[in-house]
């Protein structure tokens, strides 16, 4: 929570009257003799920064925060790292607009670095020798276009060979140095210690290039990509206007036509205009662009790049984003680095004008590496592969929030977070990001723009359209069911109180005479496929979400009055919704029809049906036909043209994980090996990470698809449950088929191992139990399986 004393002398500043620019850009710089000690550095400020050591890099931030309040980072400068005469440099953007990826706050940094006996240095409005040298860098172009409806800015740069050597201590053209008086102080800031990992930021170079080719650029008068970061822009979706733009990147590329595309021969060597080259990263990646180029004249380059290929090029725009980066460069060598991170597999290097050798790209990771040491091994490839696929996609998700991508948005969603929240704790063993992610949204007493009592469906971010999905803020409701099993010991579910009784108070105002939800407002959303069509009226899927969320939390607060509201709900839903063979998805109230009475259309979803299943609708003994019909005529094998094909097929984001959770809850331990397969590994295969939709054409990188991590855990492996507070691991055993599965996962500081083998027609479980843990083992198999207790280590 808030702490006051992190700054002995930083104050938080900014150009004088600039703090609320967009897109502006500054440099801080600090001069300083080595200690021979260690020392700390500690910054944050608004929007992000970056900082380097001599020229080096160090870091990217802040962590992000609610409203009002700033997350501090905190690096140690050790001995080794320090020179007789070092360099401390921060360059730092202001964004200053709207988005679901940072927020809209005036711009400032408050950086300090010390010794345990005395500050070293310290951005201050002050003339003194201990200050920062405050700056502003002209390099990068300030009026360009959002990069997309969610995100900020795009990058692009005007650059000499000697811009950057403010960083260390060199002359730089373009850099205008502030004198101190010029900088303002901009209040006092609540201030949160980070409280999460540190950030790897480990370089990786393009395994290949892949393709080159030629391109020319059409007349300026042709039809535009309607984008509306570009076309919305007003009170509502902050940024530059088209017109005020000092240069129109995604008008550009809708000018640039391929000529010839082919296979890369390695032999080129330099890039001229009209030239291009492909580079393969061999999966997907997060992280910071890097390219070395040499110039022989004055050139533009464009770095395009993206997670998949179409028609064998790199589309800009494939997820209605700018994947682009413009660079104009004056003759000479560089050694550029994206200032934000963006997601992408292929990299194409385009030279607009002039001539230049490229060496081949390379990208700075940013990925949280604190799931690197759990393990999980079969006998079966594709499983592996698909585990190491999530694990990858959790890694580049999960960073100071849960990220629905890392690419497109970078939103901390709810619903999302339920689902990467499990795979946090059974990577790590912990709840750092979790923590994280809910105190951001118990930190605000209100939130603007919403009506009062609803929850923003990403936070942080602002919602100036004053949209939001009111079925999304249930699912807070359950994440926290559940973070109080992980983290028994935290109080935070408690402080939650007063948000979910203003939550439900505020659904309350919806409710019709049967109880359930009707004409909500909002975006509501269910799912990405036909089911998102039926919302209108009575949605049964959203009521079904409505009911499990009031029985959680009358469990959790202990209010029977919410339990049994819920329940009630769901006898209500089971009376209306089911046709006899399948839930319904949509009730309305048609005049014509009854004088105002609700009329339960006929339609219904796949994805209904598993939204009946996981939230305790519905269950096998009860609704016996429908579960044999789903579990045998539904899942990846379906052909929607023949097979029930008035029934909307699920989608990846949520249908195909409540399927799983279904498979999994009656011990269909087989089916979920067979198929995720089908579900994933055709994803890994072609971006080494797992996707938003069963197709390509949205995010390939996202967070919650992460989950298959816990399917594998618990499904494959048999840990079903890790009772922290009463130190109780419960194994589940189900015959798998598989010769082998073992995995060793962080437990309370310690560690689990569990393997199962098949050795001489017996099976055997193998399991290290972490100290002070006992086991809870039911046996569902049609084989028996053996228990050898292992000595820890």
């Amino acid at each position: 929570m808030e702490t006051a004393d992190l700054f002995r002398k930083a104050r938080p500043v900014w150009a004088e009257g600039r703090e609320k620019e967009m897109n502006m850009t500054m440099g801080f710089v600090l001069k300083f003799q080595g200690q021979g000690k260690d020392l700390i550095l500690r910054l944050t400020g608004s929007t992000i920064y970056r900082v380097f050591l001599n020229g080096v890099f160090l870091l990217h931030g802040p962590a992000r925060a609610a409203h009002g309040y700033y997350r501090v980072d905190e690096v140690r400068i050790g001995q080794d790292e320090q020179q007789e005469e070092n360099w401390l440099a921060v360059e730092t953007a202001g964004f200053n607009v709207n988005s679901y990826y940072t927020l809209d706050a005036p711009s400032f940094l408050q950086a300090e670095l010390s010794s345990p006996d005395q500050v070293i240095g310290a951005t201050v409005a002050e003339d003194t020798a201990a200050a920062f040298i405050p700056m502003v860098l002209t390099e990068r172009i300030q009026k360009v276009q959002r990069y997309s409806f969610q995100r900020p800015f795009i990058e692009a740069y005007r650059l000499e060979e000697e811009m950057q050597g403010w960083r260390t201590g060199l002359p730089c053209p373009g850099c205008r140095i502030l004198p101190v008086q010029n900088l303002a102080v901009q209040g006092e800031k609540k201030l949160l210690l980070k409280g999460l990992p540190d950030w790897k930021y480990k370089v990786c170079g393009a395994s290949r290039k892949i393709g080159e080719g030629t391109f020319f650029i059409k007349a300026a008068h042709i039809e535009y990509w309607p984008d509306r970061a570009l076309l919305e822009i007003g009170d509502k979706l902050k940024g530059y206007e088209a017109d005020k733009l000092e240069i129109c990147v995604s008008r550009e590329m809708d000018r640039t036509v391929t000529g010839k595309l082919c296979r890369a021969e390695d032999k080129r060597e330099t890039l001229s205009k009209g030239e291009f080259e492909i580079y393969d990263l061999g999966r997907n990646t997060t992280g910071f662009i890097k390219l070395q180029a040499q110039c022989t004249e004055d050139s533009k380059l464009y770095i395009v790049f993206d997670e998949v290929l179409t028609d064998g090029d790199v589309r800009y725009n494939r997820m209605s984003c700018v994947n682009t980066i413009c660079l104009y460069l004056k003759s000479g060598h560089y050694d550029f680095e994206s200032f934000q991170p963006y997601t992408c597999r292929y990299i194409k290097i385009m030279a607009a004008e002039g001539r230049c050798r490229v060496e081949r790209p390379q990208i700075r990771e940013l990925r949280n590496h604190t799931g690197d040491h759990t393990v999980f091994h079969s006998s079966d490839e594709q499983l592996n592969r698909i585990f190491e696929a999530a694990r990858e996609t959790y890694a580049q998700n999960a960073l100071d929030v849960y990220m629905d991508c890392p690419s497109r948005e970078r939103a901390g969603w709810l619903c999302d977070s339920f689902f990467t929240a499990r795979v946090e704790a059974d990577l790590t063993g912990r709840t750092v990001v979790e923590d994280a992610f809910l105190e951001n949204f118990l930190l605000p007493e209100e939130f603007a723009y919403l009506p009062d009592g609803m929850l923003p469906m990403c936070y942080p971010s602002d919602h100036y359209d004053g949209n939001f999905i009111p079925n999304w803020a249930l699912w807070l409701v359950l994440e926290l069911y559940e973070y109080r099993m992980r983290k028994p010991e935290e109080c935070m579910t408690a402080k939650f109180r007063g948000k979910i009784e203003k939550l439900f108070q505020y659904f309350e105002k919806f409710e019709n005479e049967d109880g359930l939800l009707e004409d909500l407002d909002g975006w509501i959303f269910v799912e990405w496929s036909r089911a998102n069509e039926l919302t209108e009226g009575v949605n049964y899927p959203s009521n079904m979400l409505y009911s499990a969320a009031l029985r959680a939390a009358g469990s959790m607060y202990g209010e029977e009055e919410w339990v049994g509201k819920g329940r009630r709900l769901a006898d209500k839903i089971r009376e209306q919704s089911f046709d006899g063979k399948f839930f319904r998805d949509q009730a309305v109230r048609l005049e014509k029809e009854g004088q105002g009475r609700l009329v339960v259309l006929p339609e219904s979803t796949e994805v209904c049906q598993y939204y009946a299943f996981f939230f305790m609708t519905a269950d096998k003994d009860s609704y016996p036909e429908l579960f044999q019909c789903l579990i045998q005529d539904f899942g990846p094998d379906r052909n929607t043209d023949t097979v029930w094909k008035e029934v909307g097929a699920a989608n990846a984001f949520i249908g195909n994980y409540l399927r799983v959770e279904l498979l999994s809850r009656y011990g269909l331990v087989g089916q979920i090996l067979e198929e995720t397969k089908e579900f994933f590994d055709y994803m890994v295969l072609r971006t080494g990470t797992l996707w938003e939709n069963t197709t390509a054409h949205a995010s390939c990188n996202h967070g919650f698809a992460s989950h298959v991590i816990h399917s594998y855990l618990r499904d494959l492996c048999g840990i079903s449950e890790v009772d922290r507070q009463n130190h109780i691991i419960s194994f589940r055993l189900s015959d798998t088929g598989l010769e082998k599965c073992e995995c060793r996962i962080p437990v309370g500081g310690q560690w689990l191992y569990a393997g199962i083998t098949a050795e001489n027609g017996n099976r055997i479980l193998r399991v290290r139990l972490p100290e002070g843990f006992t086991a809870s083992i039911k046996d569902e198999s049609f084989r028996p399986c053996e228990v050898i207790y292992l000595d820890q280590d």
